[in-house]
Protein backbone atom coordinates (compact mmCIF):
# COMPACT_ATOMS: atom_id res chain seq x y z
CA UNK A 1 0.00 0.00 0.00
CA UNK A 2 1.10 3.47 -0.97
CA UNK A 3 2.98 5.69 1.89
CA UNK A 4 2.24 8.99 2.59
CA UNK A 5 3.53 11.95 4.34
CA UNK A 6 0.67 10.97 7.49
CA UNK A 7 2.60 6.97 7.10
CA UNK A 8 5.77 9.62 8.03
CA UNK A 9 4.19 11.07 11.12
CA UNK A 10 2.67 7.89 12.37
CA UNK A 11 6.02 6.24 11.85
CA UNK A 12 7.60 9.07 13.65
CA UNK A 13 4.95 9.05 16.75
CA UNK A 14 4.19 5.00 17.57
CA UNK A 15 7.03 3.20 15.18
CA UNK A 16 3.81 1.38 13.41
CA UNK A 17 5.53 -1.34 11.27
CA UNK A 18 4.75 -2.03 7.65
CA UNK A 19 2.24 -4.57 8.04
CA UNK A 20 0.63 -2.24 10.45
CA UNK A 21 0.42 0.55 7.99
CA UNK A 22 -1.55 -1.31 5.64
CA UNK A 23 -4.02 -2.65 7.80
CA UNK A 24 -4.33 1.14 9.55
CA UNK A 25 -4.87 2.79 6.20
CA UNK A 26 -7.83 0.01 5.56
CA UNK A 27 -9.52 0.00 8.81
CA UNK A 28 -8.71 3.42 10.44
CA UNK A 29 -10.07 6.03 8.44
CA UNK A 30 -10.92 8.62 11.31
CA UNK A 31 -7.68 8.13 13.04
CA UNK A 32 -5.89 8.50 9.63
CA UNK A 33 -8.05 11.99 9.00
CA UNK A 34 -6.74 12.72 12.84
CA UNK A 35 -2.82 12.41 11.61
CA UNK A 36 -3.65 14.38 8.37
CA UNK A 37 -4.71 17.37 9.80
CA UNK A 38 -2.16 17.23 12.67
CA UNK A 39 -0.54 21.21 11.66
CA UNK A 40 -4.20 22.38 13.03
CA UNK A 41 -4.66 20.33 15.75
CA UNK A 42 -1.50 21.12 17.48
CA UNK A 43 -1.90 24.52 17.31
CA UNK A 44 -5.05 24.41 19.59
CA UNK A 45 -5.18 23.93 23.51
CA UNK A 46 -8.35 22.39 25.40
CA UNK A 47 -8.65 24.25 28.11
CA UNK A 48 -11.87 22.99 30.95
CA UNK A 49 -11.88 25.57 33.85
CA UNK A 50 -13.53 25.52 37.31
CA UNK A 51 -16.71 27.73 37.19
CA UNK A 52 -18.28 26.17 40.19
CA UNK A 53 -16.41 23.88 42.86
CA UNK A 54 -18.60 22.70 46.15
CA UNK A 55 -16.49 20.36 48.60
CA UNK A 56 -14.12 18.58 46.45
CA UNK A 57 -12.14 16.18 48.74
CA UNK A 58 -9.11 16.47 45.84
CA UNK A 59 -9.00 20.31 46.10
CA UNK A 60 -10.22 21.32 43.04
CA UNK A 61 -11.14 25.26 43.35
CA UNK A 62 -13.36 27.83 40.73
CA UNK A 63 -10.32 29.03 38.25
CA UNK A 64 -8.51 26.36 38.12
CA UNK A 65 -7.63 24.80 34.64
CA UNK A 66 -7.32 21.22 33.31
CA UNK A 67 -5.17 21.58 29.48
CA UNK A 68 -5.14 18.90 27.17
CA UNK A 69 -2.87 19.70 24.38
CA UNK A 70 -3.19 16.87 21.16
CA UNK A 71 -5.84 14.79 22.82
CA UNK A 72 -3.07 14.63 25.86
CA UNK A 73 -3.02 15.80 28.93
CA UNK A 74 -0.56 18.44 30.01
CA UNK A 75 0.06 18.36 33.89
CA UNK A 76 2.30 21.13 34.27
CA UNK A 77 0.13 23.46 32.32
CA UNK A 78 -2.87 22.54 34.61
CA UNK A 79 -3.56 24.18 37.79
CA UNK A 80 -6.02 22.02 39.51
CA UNK A 81 -5.72 18.75 40.82
CA UNK A 82 -5.55 15.55 38.36
CA UNK A 83 -8.54 13.76 39.69
CA UNK A 84 -9.76 11.15 37.91
CA UNK A 85 -13.33 11.65 38.57
CA UNK A 86 -13.14 15.33 37.09
CA UNK A 87 -10.84 13.98 34.07
CA UNK A 88 -12.67 11.28 33.31
CA UNK A 89 -16.15 13.49 32.26
CA UNK A 90 -13.15 15.46 29.86
CA UNK A 91 -13.15 12.40 27.20
CA UNK A 92 -15.83 13.01 25.21
CA UNK A 93 -15.27 16.90 25.01
CA UNK A 94 -11.85 16.06 23.79
CA UNK A 95 -12.67 13.58 21.69
CA UNK A 96 -15.46 16.02 20.30
CA UNK A 97 -13.28 18.91 19.75
CA UNK A 98 -10.71 16.66 17.81
CA UNK A 99 -13.06 15.87 15.58
CA UNK A 100 -14.37 19.24 14.80
CA UNK A 101 -10.66 20.85 14.34
CA UNK A 102 -10.11 17.58 11.90
CA UNK A 103 -12.80 18.61 9.72
CA UNK A 104 -11.96 21.92 9.86
CA UNK A 105 -14.65 23.71 12.08
CA UNK A 106 -14.71 26.05 14.66
CA UNK A 107 -14.13 23.67 17.92
CA UNK A 108 -16.00 26.29 19.94
CA UNK A 109 -19.04 26.49 17.97
CA UNK A 110 -20.53 23.44 20.17
CA UNK A 111 -23.86 22.83 21.73
CA UNK A 112 -22.24 21.47 24.74
CA UNK A 113 -19.70 23.62 26.94
CA UNK A 114 -19.91 22.13 30.29
CA UNK A 115 -18.99 19.20 32.01
CA UNK A 116 -19.04 18.15 35.51
CA UNK A 117 -17.04 15.73 37.80
CA UNK A 118 -18.21 12.18 38.41
CA UNK A 119 -18.80 12.71 42.11
CA UNK A 120 -22.38 13.04 42.55
CA UNK A 121 -22.57 16.36 45.37
CA UNK A 122 -24.31 16.58 48.86
CA UNK A 123 -27.37 16.88 47.00
CA UNK A 124 -27.18 12.90 45.67
CA UNK A 125 -25.92 11.06 47.98
CA UNK A 126 -22.27 12.30 47.75
CA UNK A 127 -20.22 15.35 49.01
CA UNK A 128 -18.43 16.95 45.96
CA UNK A 129 -18.99 18.76 43.05
CA UNK A 130 -17.11 20.48 40.08
CA UNK A 131 -18.65 21.89 37.48
CA UNK A 132 -16.21 22.86 34.17
CA UNK A 133 -16.28 25.73 31.05
CA UNK A 134 -14.42 23.23 28.32
CA UNK A 135 -13.00 25.94 25.36
CA UNK A 136 -10.62 25.80 22.74
CA UNK A 137 -7.73 28.35 22.61
CA UNK A 138 -5.44 28.82 19.78
CA UNK A 139 -1.53 28.43 20.65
Amino acid sequence: MEKDHVHGIVKQVVNITDEDWVTFRKGSSGVYRFFSRIDDIVKHRIVAEVIDSRYCAAGIRKGQQIVIEGGALVPGKSTAPLCMRAIGPLTGFVNTILEMIAAGQDPNDRVFMTAECLDPGLEAGGLGKVKFRVRVEKI
